[in-house]
């Protein structure tokens, strides 16, 4: 690796200087660091990503509840996913960030959503399986909402890291009602027939991993799921930044924010 020039450390500083870098959860300035966050967001961060979850559905789990067959909520249920990986929490520092990006307009977060999504997934036993990255589709209304496709957004980025495509295999087809709001006994309905396998799609075969910005119930993701295993897909995992628990237990760090579909 060749070595930096003398003055690229001088120059980095007065660039740091005159436009500080901000940090991705709270903005606070970041002068002569290289690191996305301030020392207290770190903290957060790296105790939202570290903490257990169930490799099947997602939903937060103590060590010894969770297996690979899945925690006692989903293990003795059957469903289109074979795994599902996750950044953090919606009540934790990876919900910030969710947050920021779409109801703020941080998309300058897509690059850092994008990569601790791709390091969720490199944890995973089935990481090398993955063909391809399908983001879920938003509808008009979320066109509308966000003036962006987050999903989509980090889709891109975490495929790049990942090595592999992130693809529009899937499109909407007209979710009755939003999911916010609705009780978990409600949302599989709500979004029963909500996506079709995209015109030119072919899947057949393939390994692929539903990508996702937040997820409460999952149902969402196994629609999108059931979609491409209909279509002739071979396994599909899911991966997200951020799951919310219907019934979150309180946490001292959780901040306030908008509930998410």
């Amino acid at each position: 690796m060749a070595a930096m020039p003398r003055w690229s450390t001088p120059l980095r500083l007065l660039a740091d200087l005159l436009m500080p870098r901000a940090c991705a959860g709270c903005d606070r300035p970041l002068v002569g660091e290289h690191v996305p966050f301030c020392p207290t967001c770190m903290e957060r961060m790296l105790a939202d990503c570290g903490s257990d979850y169930c490799p099947r559905c997602g939903r937060t789990a103590e060590p010894y509840l969770a297996t690979p067959a899945g925690c006692p909520k989903c293990r003795h249920t059957r469903g289109p996913l074979s795994g599902v990986a996750r950044v953090g929490t919606y009540a934790g520092m990876a919900g910030v960030l969710v947050r920021r990006f779409k109801f703020e307009h941080q998309q300058r977060l897509d690059g850092l959503l994008g990569t601790l999504l791709a390091d969720a997934v490199r944890r995973q036993p089935w990481c090398d399986q993955i063909d391809a990255l399908v983001p879920v589709p938003t509808d008009w209304g979320g066109w509308w909402r966000y003036r962006f496709h987050p999903a989509g957004m980090i889709a891109q980025c975490a495929g790049a890291r990942l090595g592999v495509p992130a693809l529009p295999l899937v499109r909407t087809h007209g979710k009755r009602r939003r999911q916010t709001g609705l009780p978990e006994s409600e949302r599989h309905l709500n979004i029963r027939g909500a996506f079709r396998l995209a015109r030119a799609a072919r899947v057949e075969g393939a390994s692929l991993c539903v990508v996702d910005d937040v997820s409460t119930s999952g149902a969402t993701l196994r629609e999108v799921a059931r979609v491409l295993k209909t279509g002739g897909a071979g396994q599909v995992f899911a991966a997200i930044v951020a799951k919310t628990e219907l019934s979150p237990l309180p946490s001292p760090i959780a901040p306030p924010g908008i509930t998410p579909s």
